[in-house]
């Protein structure tokens, strides 16, 4: 049962599944099904941040909405970013913030990408892997440039 809780809290950090809101959700607007998933929070719900609240019963609602196979595959995940040091885990934030800055398009491009790197023989995708880490910095900032049509970044003058 810690585990669905330790579940829920990583899933609504790592994806931001929703947004906050000024009202807080009291312990009995939560449903039977939430109540039951939250139980370990019960305690303490009056007092955690509005936005918290929220992002609990949210994910609360989408655990009690998964299959057994869905479950699975949830405490997997989690426990591969269980097991990920400090560092990845800042690396990913910050990625991901980056992501949500961007527009509409950007992000459509970006999952277009992405799909069709998962699609990519293996092999193929290792020489990408391969080429990119062969890169120097200055060329993988070219490329990002390019690849998102910003101007590349002005050479900063060396005193």
């Amino acid at each position: 049962m810690k585990a669905k809780f330790i579940l829920i809290i990583a899933l609504l950090t790592i994806t931001g599944l929703a947004t906050a809101e000024d009202a807080s959700v009291t312990w009995n607007d939560l449903n039977e099904e939430q109540q039951r998933v939250l139980s370990g929070f019960s305690e303490n719900w009056d007092q955690l941040p509005a936005e918290r609240q929220k992002r609990l019963s949210l994910g609360a609602s989408r655990w009690s909405e998964m299959t057994p196979g869905d479950r699975k595959g949830a405490q997997k995940r989690f426990r591969q970013w269980e097991d990920l040091p400090p560092d990845r885990k800042d690396q990913i934030r910050r990625r991901y913030e980056q992501y949500r800055q961007m527009s509409p398009d950007e992000q459509q491009r970006v999952r277009d990408n992405f799909r069709r790197y998962q699609r990519m023989p293996l092999e193929q995708r290792q020489q990408l892997r391969d080429r990119y880490r062969d890169m120097s910095p200055e060329q993988r900032q070219r490329m990002r440039d390019r690849a998102t049509d910003r101007p590349p970044p002005r050479p900063q003058s060396r005193k």
